[in-house]
């Protein structure tokens, strides 16, 4: 209706005039002479053109301003002052640690002489535990981000150093390294100020080589228990666990061995047990936390004070979907209390729905199963609004696939991440302006200003037809909002 309109006045008027701040003044729906002479067809046409043209012009002069209204506003408050400081801070290599850095700086007097590659989601198990030690040793580096293959494919400058396209992978001096667990052995002699690990020649390194041994065990059990869900295979993994946290009871403090901060004994469990907890509580409606391994839960709690591991862990629904196409699918349990448990970490619970509950108080399972966050939770709106609206085009752009064509990425490809579609095709024009103004709205909600800030009089006026396509264009981009990456 709206582009009918527009045919209509642009063979009948002239173009719109744009004032200063690129609004479209009105103007009277007087006759253009030009369209009785022979040349009406051409004339029409390049009228409704420059119409059409300034039509969009002004529209996206007038989001622009409204979202730098935004933004301003945003930044004026201690929040949004804050997140503006990290983000300067990230760009030169410092500040606390985060996905989005591509590069670290602890030593200015020192050589970057490592160059760290993980994936570009961040929610490679092996990449998490390289890029925690990267930080618990303080070790500069450079970032380069490579495609999972469940998510896309690799570029060819990695594969040519890295023939298998494996990750992580690190290059030291020029020399490439693959496999986590090397690296980070290799890492701990090369830069041995913050030690990881015992003296190659003491009991207590015998201790570490004995209890990355028993994480081996802990991760076949579970993976027979989750994906496989054979006969006793409950019963393995809940007495590996007890093992587990025995080994941590050994110590005075929540380490596996006698230290300040974690090693990379702790490094190599965290990734997968981290993993664990989301999966026996999505597949099997157990709980691995807040139960009878008290060790492990402080174990888990003195990870969640470390910048380190704030900046690296995921959620429990990015789980259900990252892990998948690494592993296989895990066996449903199917008592009533994993299909609770499932269906609340699939958007079924409070959690999911706008106010959201305050996590001190909120009853959902989403949240009364994933301690550690609080800590977030003050200030996560204005970083969801920030990151929204400084990058707004292309969050809507991402969005509006929803409502474009399917690119077929995982179409008979289990091995592929079900969200993950690079080869998908947003929808254009007026729907991806709408996109854009309901992003918008959204930013201003964030930021309390949802009544004020925005002008949503086009949003309500829409067809069904486009507020479907603009439905699904945010439910696409909600669905796929992963921890950490985003």
């Amino acid at each position: 209706a709206s582009f009918a309109v527009a045919v209509h006045v642009a063979v009948l008027s002239p173009p719109p005039r744009l004032d200063v701040a690129g609004a479209a003044n009105t103007w009277p729906p007087q006759r253009c002479r030009s369209a009785r002479r022979a040349g009406t067809s051409v004339t029409a046409k390049s009228s409704m053109r420059r119409l059409v043209t300034a039509v969009q012009l002004g529209m996206a002069a007038s989001l622009s301003a409204q979202r730098a209204q935004l933004l301003d506003k945003l930044k004026a408050t201690p929040a949004g002052a804050s997140i503006s400081q990290e983000f300067a801070l990230r760009a030169e290599g410092k500040g606390s640690p985060h996905r989005a850095s591509l590069k670290r700086i602890f030593d200015e007097q020192k050589p970057t002489r490592v160059t760290f590659y993980r994936d570009s989601a961040a929610w490679c198990p092996y990449c998490q535990k390289l890029w925690m030690l990267l930080e618990e040793k303080q070790i500069n580096y450079d970032v380069q981000l490579i495609n999972m293959r469940s998510y896309g494919e690799k570029p060819q400058s990695f594969t040519s150093k890295v023939p298998g396209g494996f990750l992580p992978a690190l290059e030291l001096d020029g020399q490439m390294w693959t496999e986590s667990l090397d690296i980070m052995a290799m890492l701990d002699d090369t830069f041995p100020e913050v030690p990881t690990l015992p003296p190659r020649d003491s009991d207590e390194f015998q201790r570490a080589r004995a209890l990355l041994q028993l994480e081996r065990k802990l991760f076949r059990v579970w993976c027979d228990y989750v994906f496989r869900g054979g006969w006793g295979s409950k019963r393995q993994f809940e007495s590996c666990l007890d093992e587990v946290d025995g080994a941590l009871a050994k110590t005075s403090g929540p380490w596996f061995l006698e230290s300040e901060g974690p090693g990379i004994v702790d490094l190599q469990y965290v990734s997968h047990v981290e993993r664990m907890a989301a999966s026996v509580a999505y597949w099997k409606g157990d709980t691995l936390r807040g139960g009878r391994w008290k060790h492990i839960d402080a174990w888990f709690e003195a990870f969640e004070q470390r910048p380190s591991y704030s900046a690296s862990r995921s959620d429990w629904y990015t789980h259900a979907n990252d892990i998948p196409p690494q592993y296989g699918n895990g066996v449903d349990d199917g008592s009533k209390e994993q299909q609770t448990i499932r269906r609340a970490l699939d958007g079924g619970d409070a959690a999911w729905r706008l106010p959201l509950p305050p996590l001190s108080s909120s009853d959902a399972p989403s949240d009364k199963l994933q301690p550690g966050w609080g800590a977030f939770e003050q200030d996560a709106p204005y970083e969801a609004a920030y990151h929204v609206l400084e990058n707004l085009e292309n969050v809507a752009r991402f969005a509006a696939r929803g409502a474009g064509k399917e690119g077929g990425w995982s179409f008979m490809r289990p091995d592929r991440a079900r969200l993950a579609d690079p080869y998908a095709k947003p929808a254009e024009g007026v729907v991806l302006e709408k996109v854009q103004e309901a992003l918008l709205v959204i930013g201003a909600c964030l930021v309390g200003d949802c009544d004020t800030s925005v002008d949503v009089s086009s949003l309500k006026a829409l067809d069904e037809s486009m507020r479907n396509d603009i439905r699904a264009s945010l439910a696409y981009v909600r669905d796929r909002v992963g921890v950490p990456r985003d």
